[in-house]
């Protein structure tokens, strides 16, 4: 197994990160790619994780569902700071 790291979020409390995997003997391309949260307290431990895989299914049943019952789910936008209220 190789992990290999590949975008990294830099906060002071918290981080996400994206990352592949390649499995020995896999087919060129059949990696699994997938993010990462972690958070820690004032004394720098870590307080939190949570590992989020892509589906193994492609493409996964229930995105493909969702876009062919309403397509607009799956289009994302920036939205502009300040517009939404209790937002930055």
């Amino acid at each position: 197994i190789t992990f290999n790291p590949q975008r990294f979020d830099d906060g002071e409390m918290s981080t996400c990160f994206t990352w592949e995997v390649l499995l020995e003997g896999a087919p060129e391309g059949e990696s699994i790619k997938g993010i990462s949260y972690y958070e820690v307290n004032d004394s720098g431990l870590i307080t939190y994780v949570r590992d989020v895989p892509e589906s193994a299914i492609k493409p996964p049943i229930l995105g493909k569902l969702a876009r062919q019952f309403r397509p607009a789910l799956g289009v994302f936008r920036p939205v502009t700071i300040g517009s939404r209220d209790g937002g930055m």
